[in-house]
């Protein structure tokens, strides 16, 4: 997954250099932390434990940002791969998100927020139970998202972000999971000036 997104890279870059200066493109980086608990991966060998909940992960995203600067306003259009794993790689928690969102821009501060779909969270890894792999599939989610970011530069930002969402288990509708989460987000923007103030 992550391959096909670089591939995509270069076309977002080449944006730039189109006559469309008011669409830029942008590369999120983002830590969360949330959410019910999944699974504990005890480690007896290594005499330590790790725990993945259903907000947790790092994601990267990639998109384009469209400019309205005589209205202080941004949408931002982004697809991702977001993912958790333990310390010794056994198990993995990982899903492909598809967000819009929307932003108002004061004083180099940007509040906003807007939708998040989650296509195939899935949770598996190479310990067994009951003679099989673990593997739980989840239905594909809609979520929601808020965020708040300062602009160092029009080329960087960095904040917070709040995403509210739910998956339920595919094989056993009636068991669903708290996929909340809090995070912190960076954002590199390109095409953009070095410094907000220039």
């Amino acid at each position: 997954m992550i391959r096909k997104v670089l591939l995509v890279l270069p076309l977002l870059l080449s944006c730039n250099y189109a006559d469309i200066s008011f669409i830029k493109p942008i590369i999120q980086f983002g830590f969360n932390s949330g959410g019910d608990e999944l699974v504990t991966i005890t480690h007896d060998y290594y005499n330590e434990s790790y725990t993945i909940d259903a907000g947790d992960g790092v994601n990267l995203e990639m998109g384009m940002a469209i400019e309205n600067p005589i209205n202080n306003f941004e949408t931002q259009l982004l697809v991702g791969y977001k993912f958790d794993k333990d310390s010794h790689g056994d198990t993995t928690w990982s899903m492909i998100p598809i967000s819009a969102l929307a932003f108002i821009n004061a004083q180099g501060w940007k509040f906003g927020g807007g939708l998040t779909y989650h296509i195939n969270p899935s949770l598996e890894g190479s310990l067994t139970y009951n003679g099989s792999l673990l593997r739980d599939d989840f239905d594909n989610a809609l979520g929601g998202i808020i965020q708040i970011q300062y602009e160092m530069a029009n080329t960087f930002a960095i904040g917070l972000r709040g995403t509210f969402i739910e998956y339920q288990l595919s094989r056993d509708p009636s068991q669903k999971v708290n996929g909340n989460s809090i995070g912190l987000i960076a954002t590199i923007k390109f095409g953009g000036t070095y410094s907000r103030y220039r």
